[in-house]
């Protein structure tokens, strides 16, 4: 994004990629006939920066159902909007999930937010979202049922302490637009965003090792001089390069993919664990959704786990299993596991107080510029952002020059 708008105005640039292809943790995997997101992602169609940078209609967006099925006490009750689906009125309506009080506040937080809009949001207090959802007064069996999953889900956060700011954020945009997979999978997204861009402005396996004003020097030893410099990285990276003191906090996902004949729900919902306990956070069927995500027919599943665990591959396979047994009966023994993501910096820790990523400086000292979730909100709608605004920093004080 920072790269498509320096080109924009005219001005010269290099990207000097670490990987083997571009995209950061949003790349997709062709493995078995299947397109494995790398942990299980999705695009949300009510971001602002996505609509004005990505070709939406290009990427060919499938939509999941707009809603949540919860699985609680055995079975799984569902939880839809009921102006884009109001034939499950009735039954979101008198779901055990929550009170009648609980989805009147839902509505009164939802055209709050509204009202606020993403500026509004990130200037409100902040404080953590456990806190927030008491102070609003939801009752206990809604928020260990709905909300704890589903912002696990979202922020990788079992115990919701992470800032209300996203969470009133990521609540309105949930329930603003639809959450999409493009059909070719979600790296279809950084791939589309470098159509355009020269291939002799990108060199891939360039990792920085230290920088400078005015210089990069990589891990080959090679040294790159130029007039300025932006840092695309994640968090942890970008403190490094930096030389910033103190680790930062990154949070951990486990992303497991079987496949089976027969997919255990029958609509492309999203199924959150409302029980409170277990391994397994949410489970995802792509292929419902997308059914470009399996060339052969059979149906793809993902399994999230979240926490700190043992990455022995065959004990979390065999417990996961287990669980997934328990929900949907003996027939899941027969699904085939096709990989299993560990990814160690899924995302950073996101307590309060966080600060509004639309007004985050971008300049961090005389030649050097940051963009990403660094001082930012971790996301495709504020990775957009920062690398553009990055970017126009960058032309504007070249133009003052």
């Amino acid at each position: 994004a920072c790269a498509r708008t320096l080109m924009a105005s005219g001005m010269d640039f290099l990207i000097l990629e670490a990987g083997r292809k571009i995209g950061g943790r949003i790349q997709s995997d062709h493995v078995d006939g299947f397109i494995l997101d790398r942990g299980f992602q999705v695009l949300q169609t009510a971001y602002p920066e996505a609509r004005r940078q990505l070709n939406l209609k290009k990427l060919e967006l499938r939509p999941f159902s707009p809603g949540v099925a919860v699985r609680k006490n055995g079975k799984l009750y569902y939880l839809s909007d009921p102006v884009r689906r109001p034939k499950d009125f009735w039954g979101t309506l008198t779901s055990p999930i929550g009170t009648l009080k609980d989805r009147l506040k839902i509505l009164q937080l939802f055209l709050e937010n509204r009202i606020k809009g993403s500026s509004g949001i990130f200037e409100s207090p902040d404080i953590p979202a456990m806190e927030f959802l008491r102070s609003y007064r939801f009752s206990d069996r809604i928020i260990q049922s709905f909300f704890r999953p589903f912002f696990a889900g979202a922020c990788l956060d079992p115990e919701i302490r992470a800032s209300s700011r996203v969470f009133r954020y990521l609540f309105n945009i949930f329930a603003s637009g639809d959450a999409a997979l493009p059909a070719g999978g979600m790296g279809q997204i950084p791939a589309d965003l470098m159509e355009g861009i020269p291939q002799d402005t990108i060199q891939f396996g360039m990792k920085a090792e230290s920088i400078g004003q005015g210089r990069v020097i990589l891990t080959n030893g090679q040294e790159v001089r130029c007039k300025k410099i932006v840092i695309a990285a994640q968090g942890p990276e970008t403190q490094r390069l930096l030389k910033i003191p103190g680790a930062s906090v990154s949070l951990r996902e486990k992303c497991l993919y079987f496949s089976a004949k027969t997919p255990p729900v029958s609509e492309p919902f999203l199924i959150l664990n409302g029980q409170g306990k277990g391994l397994i956070n949410n489970i995802a069927i792509p292929t419902l959704a997308a059914p470009s995500y399996s060339s052969s027919g059979r149906h793809l599943i993902a399994v999230v786990v979240l926490g700190d665990l043992p990455d022995e591959e065959e004990g979390l396979e065999e417990s996961v299993r287990k669980e997934l047994a328990n929900w949907f009966g003996e027939s899941a023994q027969t699904w085939q596991h096709i990989k299993t993501y560990h990814i160690d910096h899924a995302l950073p820790d996101q307590s309060p107080p966080i600060s509004n990523p639309e007004k985050a400086e971008k300049k961090v000292s005389e030649g050097i510029y940051t963009c990403g979730e660094y001082q930012s909100v971790p996301g495709i709608q504020w990775s957009l952002l920062s690398g553009r605004l990055a970017a126009e920093q960058v032309i504007k004080e070249e133009k003052i020059s």
